[in-house]
């Protein structure tokens, strides 16, 4: 009788532990699956075809590093994008002024830098429409573009985003981690050896070491020319007809080259003139 009310119990208990661990994984699907329903707004990386990379800068603007990133990109005729804290815009409103006279794509990095993924939506809100006046009040036009600190998502934030018409810029398999100071050998090394096409680099014109030059800065004056020598120009999100097709930024004519290659595989493909809050799926028939 013991050994059957012992087996009667390890019954229920694997019944009962199987039953916890497939609501853990449901919750933890569930949790996520919301990305699913943004992935028009959300870049990972740009044309794979083609030669570029799209080199990032979060955290500024900053009165001492970013000037200087400035000047190498300038040296070296690279346009970037940067992602800027509001709070910071207010105290460095002529660098900012020079990101956008230089060519360069300012996008938003919420006000103080929060984590989306722990913050109501009315927090998320708030941060990213006090940046995004913020930067209109000094370039005079609203930031299309938003990259969320640590990589954060939220279905909050993604709502919050795409009420505003931006997208959402994170990065492809680079990150150099340069905030923490590897040291510039390690910065110029990831880069170079895992460089892809259409890779969205992220880097930062900011650093809680304060000295006459980043390791980031030493790292660019490398990596560009090592870039170029490979062949790879850079690009930025300035074209506004575009379309996100599972994460990957194209233009229109990139987007119709794209078509025509699904179309060999016996998929017929329509590109319409601006997709960026239509799903690619839909194009599919």
């Amino acid at each position: 009788m013991k050994k059957i009310l012992g087996t009667i119990v390890i019954i229920f208990f694997i019944i009962g532990f199987s039953k916890v661990c497939l609501a853990d994984n449901t919750k933890a699907v569930s949790a996520d699956s919301y990305k699913y329903d943004y992935e028009d707004i959300i870049i990972k990386k740009g044309n794979e075809d083609e030669k570029v990379v799209a080199l990032t800068f979060d955290d500024g603007p900053d009165e001492v590093f970013t000037p200087q990133v400035l000047d190498i990109l300038k040296k070296y005729d690279v346009k970037a994008t940067f992602f800027l804290i509001g709070e910071k815009v207010q105290y460095n409103k002529k660098i900012v002024k020079r990101e956008k006279e230089e060519g360069h794509e300012i996008g938003n990095h919420t006000f103080t830098h929060i984590n989306a993924a722990k913050k109501s939506r009315a927090e998320i809100e708030s941060e990213v429409t006090k940046t995004q006046e913020a930067i209109k009040e000094v370039t005079g036009e609203y930031p299309t573009l938003f990259r969320p600190p640590y990589r954060a998502l939220s279905r909050d934030l993604c709502q919050t985003v795409k009420s505003k018409n931006m997208n959402i810029i994170l990065w492809s398999n680079i990150d150099v981690r340069d905030w923490s100071n590897p040291g510039v050998n390690s910065i110029v090394s990831t880069i170079e050896n895992k460089v892809e096409n259409g890779n969205i680099i992220i880097l930062h014109d900011y650093n809680t070491v304060r000295n006459d030059k980043s390791q980031t800065i030493q790292a660019l004056e490398i990596v560009i020319p090592k870039l170029k020598e490979k062949g790879y120009t850079g690009y930025t999100y300035k074209d506004k007809q575009y379309v996100v097709i599972e994460g990957v930024y194209l233009s229109n004519k990139e987007a119709n080259q794209k078509a025509k290659q699904i179309s060999q595989k016996g998929i017929t493909c329509v590109v319409k003139e601006h997709l960026v809050n239509e799903r690619w799926k839909n194009e599919i028939e």
